[in-house]
């Protein structure tokens, strides 16, 4: 017989075929047989649809250090998957190690779990630590209302019926060897429905706490608002009946599902049914917001918010971008609106002085009138193409009844303001937000540079100026001698400027007043010199130096000892 001799090219064919035959092989049986982070294939890719949990807890965990950030790449995709079918239950062995709670990340009334256990109402951390685990009064209350009577406080001190730590033996012997698995990140609203229907408190409090503290998590967040976080699954609010949580004008519930469109939610009723159950469930990671909690931290005690507390855990300078991007999308805003790094009003990047101080310019004595409005105005228009218009809005609550300005303080500042509009070709809208629709009173918001008005509720609005603008302001009407943290600490956690008015006093932080309610605080009789504001808005928009851009929010929390 003859012997057979394979030519070179039919060698090659064979080596060709082999080697796609053990890609295709190795593909698919790591399909079958990853491991729970999944297992570097050929390919280089990792693929994970086996057990999440199994031997979970060997793999390296992010230490509960407040005020500190995760440097797990993974952070995000942790919680990126959706569960499946088969995965309804975690289960564990004998050992019990993969019943371990983990917290990511705490500071007073804003905490971060992964693994913690619902059962029968009751929240169950479960630890062969005790001692890693922050105090559970900083963490958790009852849920009850919030009152500063004494018997009040001491009824929002939390018992083994809110939270409980436990050993992994503890947690076997209640649940033995297995948990319903609600996967998913949760936001957790463990307080009661007092402050949650007012739009301030559950924006630029509740909200503002929420992202903060979720997105320490991820360190790369962008100008752009690109984030690996994935969308929160639910919210959850046991102590809140359905409906309980919006507002007047529905702001709360808009700005959620605008945000957040994939999220649900759970009331206090769905709450009773998970206990009713009677079983164990295993949710995979919760964001834990506790107002009264906040209440025992350090900073709440120099704000009077509650959100402070979580602004002290590091994260991006862009933290808020995400938000701010998903909302004005939402509404349709402009490009221009949506340029989270671009430049919008005065825009990034001009760090320069200005050539030419105007307002000195116009004081200088001995120069011609006509000489001087000419070189004005060429200026005017050179830095108006260089920078782009700003946009100018006030706020005004004069047909609100409850605390407006004197009459002639209003009409002294609408005077002032079109001065400006004529005299700089600056945008100058004077609104009342009820009068708007949503839609409109963010896309306003947005593009607005400076936004002042009396102490209220409209000036939340200021969360969806852009931040990133060096030039955008804040400017805040009071009573004299009165002043709330409310919008001030707002701007600064944001990186806004923020100046209070007593009539025709201006003052910013450091040097802030102390908080004060006085008479005539709630009233309609609140003075302010027109004059006084415009040269504020001349003064930040044409003659200080822009800011740096790109400022570190944690550095502008801290006021000067």
């Amino acid at each position: 017989m003859a012997s057979f001799h394979p030519t070179r090219r039919e060698i090659v064919l064979v080596l060709i075929l082999t080697t796609l035959m053990c890609f295709i092989l190795q593909f698919d049986l790591s399909l079958k047989f990853t491991d729970s982070k999944g297992s570097d294939s050929l390919l280089g890719f990792k693929v994970g649809f086996g057990n999440r949990y199994e031997n979970e807890w060997d793999n390296k965990r992010i230490p509960s250090t407040a005020g500190s950030s995760s440097d797990d790449p993974d952070v995000g995709a942790k919680t990126a998957k959706i569960a499946g079918m088969s995965e309804a239950k975690v289960k564990w062995d004998d050992k019990g190690g993969n019943t371990m709670t983990t917290v990511l990340g705490h500071a007073p009334g804003w905490t971060i779990f992964d693994q913690i256990y619902l059962f029968n109402g009751t929240w169950y951390i479960v630890t062969d630590n005790p001692s890693s685990v922050p105090l559970l009064r900083l963490m958790v209350s009852t849920g009850n209302e919030i009152w500063n009577d004494e018997e009040s406080i001491k009824g929002r001190e939390p018992t083994e019926k809110d939270m409980r730590i436990i050993f992994p033996s503890e947690a076997k012997r209640l649940w033995g060897n297995s948990a319903s698995l609600v996967s998913g990140a949760t936001f957790l609203v463990n307080d009661p429905p007092q402050f949650l229907d007012h739009y301030y408190h559950f924006a630029a409090e509740l909200l503002v706490g929420l992202w903060r503290t979720y997105a320490s998590l991820d360190p790369t967040i962008n100008a752009q608002g690109v984030t690996h976080l994935p969308s929160p699954s639910r919210m959850m609010m046991p102590h809140t009946p359905a409906g309980k949580w919006n507002d007047y004008a529905k702001m709360n519930s808009f700005l959620s599902r605008a945000i957040f469109p994939s999220m649900s939610y759970e009331y206090q009723n769905d709450f009773l049914d998970r206990a009713d159950t009677a079983r164990a469930f295993m949710l995979e990671r919760v964001v834990f917001a506790d107002r009264a909690a906040a209440f025992r931290g350090p900073e709440f005690g120099k704000t009077w918010r509650t959100a402070s507390e979580a602004v002290t855990l590091a994260a991006s300078k862009y933290w808020w971008s995400p938000i701010r991007k998903n909302l004005i999308e939402f509404v349709g805003g402009s490009n221009g609106d949506l340029d989270l790094a671009g430049d919008v009003g005065l825009g990034i990047g001009l760090d320069a002085e200005p050539d030419v101080d105007l307002i000195a310019l116009e004081e200088e004595e001995g120069a011609l009138e006509e000489e001087k409005e000419e070189m004005l105005e060429k200026m005017r228009k050179e830095k108006q193409a260089k920078m782009g218009k700003p946009v100018i809005t006030y706020v005004s609550r004069q047909e609100w009844g409850r605390r407006m300005l004197l009459k002639e303080g209003h009409e002294s500042l609408v005077k002032e303001l079109k001065e400006l509009e004529k005299k700089y070709n600056w945008e100058v809208n004077i609104v009342s937000m009820d009068k708007l629709s949503r839609d409109e009173q963010i896309r306003l918001s947005a593009r607005t540079t400076v936004m002042m008005g009396v102490h209220g509720n409209g000036l939340t609005h200021l969360l969806w100026m852009n931040n990133q603008n060096p030039r955008s302001t804040v400017i805040e009407f009071f009573y004299p001698g009165g002043f709330a943290e409310d919008y001030e600490f707002t701007s600064r956690a944001l990186g806004i400027r923020h100046y209070g008015i007593w009539d025709d006093q201006a003052f910013t932080a450091p040097d802030t007043p102390q908080v004060a309610y006085p008479e005539g605080f709630q009233g309609n009789e609140i003075p302010l010199n027109g004059k006084v504001v415009a040269d504020l808005i001349v003064q930040r928009l044409l003659v200080e130096k822009p800011e740096k851009a790109q400022r570190e929010t944690t550095t502008e929390l801290e006021y000067a000892e």
